[in-house]
């Protein structure tokens, strides 16, 4: 069964550094050809919550939002099925090559993706097909939600989250006008699966970062989701 990427997030975290909101002139300087600028700075002393972002922008064509904070960096894209998913890989490498260059001057912890896979299916088909794949024996006709979740170490460098679990939505169409989604009329069913693949076992062992795990996560990250079906992931076959 053929899923299609809905969205992405890749967060690169980092040391605390206080003074993070200091370098929004330079986040601005060398992303302004691809995000809109000036970025929305967040009033919000230095010694509150690390995690609140300091500074946030979106891409011209509203499709991605950069988000940073004093401890990572987080850039959340949407797909509206307009871009061939052959091209997704290269969209998204080009965008965390120009993130992750900013950020070789803190001190990087560990980098993640996360992409979320939909699988659209006739909504009667969806209860059958998780009880086929999981033996769940609480799933039957008039099960209404559902979500599985597992994780650990894979391939001995990563750590590896994965969440299944079944959705009801609105469709969503871009705007021509403002570019923006918005919702349409129709309803669509299906199961969700979000691939977390992170370098935070590799930080736990060796304490420190390297740079040659963007290229190994990127890599591992897009075998995965393109080698691996709907039922692979709901019988946990990695």
């Amino acid at each position: 069964m053929k899923g299609k990427l809905r969205s992405s997030q890749i967060v690169i975290a980092y040391s605390r550094n206080m003074e993070i909101r200091k370098r929004v002139f330079e986040f601005e300087e060398a992303l302004g050809e691809k995000f809109k600028t000036p970025f929305r700075t967040a009033a919000i002393p230095d010694e509150f919550d690390p995690n609140i972002p300091r500074f946030e922008s979106q891409s011209k064509h509203n499709h991605s939002q950069l988000k940073v904070s004093q401890n990572r960096i987080s850039l959340a894209t949407n797909f509206d099925g307009k871009l061939e998913e052959d091209k997704i890989k290269d969209y998204l490498l080009e965008k965390r090559k120009s993130i992750s260059n900013l950020v070789d001057s803190e001190n990087v912890n560990f980098i993640a993706y996360v992409l979320e896979i939909i699988y659209i299916i006739e909504e009667e088909a969806i209860n059958p097909l998780l009880k086929k794949h999981t033996g769940a024996k609480a799933i039957n006709d008039d099960c209404k939600d559902f979500t599985i979740l597992y994780s650990g170490v894979f391939k001995e460098v990563f750590y590896l989250n994965i969440v299944c679990s079944k959705f009801t939505e609105r469709e969503l169409l871009v705007d021509s006008s403002s570019g923006n989604l918005k919702e349409t009329k129709k309803t669509r069913q299906g199961i969700s699966v979000k691939v977390d693949l992170n370098t935070k076992h590799y930080f736990e062992k060796n304490s420190k970062f390297d740079n040659h795990l963007y290229d190994l996560l990127e890599e591992t990250v897009f075998e995965i989701i393109k080698e691996k079906e709907l039922k692979d992931y709901l019988t946990g076959i990695l």
